[in-house]
């Protein structure tokens, strides 16, 4: 800040962050909080994920991220080629069984800007950028195998017991990669541009105790979307538009037993001071159309049928709720919970597909609890001890229990724990 002269005007906006289609900030709700007309946010949140093994199946339990690779066996309903040799071989032909573990390293930085066009409507926009490790570890158990190599040929496949040569790890990759044409799954990192969003917000009822506000916004698929011919990519987008709705709500809920005058939005808020933050969302996920592979059922991941599909995304809905007590001027304590839910997807196309084992469990649904503290030196600011006003924060976020596809072409519910810090500037 280049003069005090503008203090008056800050302090009014303390603590107010356009936050409708946005990510939510590390420590606290989404709330009804609007910026004064003329004055910007800006800020800044640094995701830090615990290294992540597991996901959410449909029955709401845990299973490795690669669960249909875990111990799976190499026979016929993986290579059809195989069935041709099981009159040869005792029970049916194998090539044994293989092993694949994916292990997810994340880390996010979240972007974002606002503005007050007046004293009751902000804008804004937010960018998040992603850093994504899959670490793969694979291996083949040979031990049930009766079938291998041509040793003369070097092709698959002949019986072990007239001099079949049981196969290596990489031999099962490129047999992957010639019968189906994907990947080899090994190693994967990227990173890039997440989904940007835009947004404004406008709070249509405010009163000394409480305030409404609602968000419309727009998500833009910037970000890295499933790669159909890639079995240990890692998606951050779902891959299409979504219009963004919001309706928030605050309440001062001290004010039902403290007789201290005291104001919801005030410029500082009092310690003792505990507020309600209750926040609906909507995501309405515009139609699109994406190559896919299109098994014959939904449980099978290796299939060359491959198609650009129309889809028709499940709209997302959440409920969002958080308290939070302000301990002293500077630091308050916040925790949230939040539920969300995604109706079922629909997808179609024109090549004859069973299209309905891609729809299938697409319905899901997550919770997530955070607990989180923040500094403020906005007080400070106000009596000239901080040169500028800003906000740090610190929360600790975990998604304990999720319901959610097991299918590689759809975005999986990973169980999830991670950390984040941020820090909003106002000017």
């Amino acid at each position: 800040m280049k003069s005090r002269g503008r203090q008056p005007a800050v302090i009014a906006m303390i603590s107010c962050l356009l936050l409708g289609p946005t990510m939510p900030a590390a420590d606290a709700a989404d709330d009804a909080l609007v910026l004064p007309r003329g004055l910007s946010l800006g800020y800044w949140e640094f995701y830090r994920y615990h290294e992540t093994r597991q996901r959410y199946n449909s029955e709401g339990d845990r299973e490795a991220l690669a669960h249909p690779f875990t111990n799976a066996p190499l026979d016929s309903s993986v290579f059809p080629r195989l069935a041709d040799l099981d009159p040869f071989v005792p029970g049916s032909a194998t090539l044994g069984d293989v092993s694949v573990e994916y292990r997810y390293a994340i880390d996010v930085l979240d972007l974002g800007y606002a503005y007050g066009l007046t004293d009751d409507l902000s804008i804004g926009f937010h960018a998040p950028y992603y850093w994504i490790n899959n670490n793969v570890d694979t291996g083949l158990d040979t031990s049930s195998a009766n079938v291998g190599l041509n040793p003369v040929s070097g092709e698959c496949c002949i019986p072990i017991a007239i001099g079949g040569q049981p196969l290596e790890i990489d031999d099962v990759q490129n047999l992957v990669q010639a019968e189906y044409g994907f990947g080899r799954i090994e190693d994967w990192q990227r990173d890039g541009l997440g989904d940007i969003e835009l947004g404004g917000k406008y709070r249509f009822y405010l009163r000394p105790d409480s305030a409404l506000a609602m968000t419309g916004g727009l998500r833009i698929p910037t970000g890295y979307a499933d790669d159909a011919d890639l079995l240990n990519d890692v998606a951050w987008s779902y891959g299409n538009y979504a219009i963004l709705l919001r309706l928030h709500y605050d309440y001062l809920l001290s004010s039902l037993w403290s007789d201290r005058e005291s104001r919801l939005h005030g410029a500082v808020a009092a310690p003792g001071d505990v507020v309600l933050n209750l926040t609906l969302r909507y995501d309405w996920m515009l139609p699109d159309d994406k190559v896919m592979r299109i098994g014959d059922t939904p449980e099978q991941v290796l299939t060359s049928n491959r198609e650009r599909v129309d889809r028709e995304l499940g709209d997302i809905y959440n409920l969002e709720i958080s308290g939070r007590y302000h301990a002293t001027e500077a630091l308050a304590l916040t925790l949230t919970y939040t539920y969300t839910a995604k109706f079922k997807d629909r997808i179609d196309g024109s090549q004859g597909y069973n299209y309905s084992s891609l729809e299938a469990n697409t319905d899901s649904s997550h919770h997530i609890v955070i607990a989180g503290l923040r500094y403020s030196t906005i007080a400070a600011y106000q009596r000239q001890q901080s040169p500028l006003p800003m906000e740090f924060s610190l929360a600790y976020r975990e998604r304990f229990k999720g319901q959610g596809p097991s299918s590689g072409q759809a975005n999986p519910i990973l169980y999830t724990r991670w950390f984040v810090a941020g820090m909003k500037f106002y000017f």
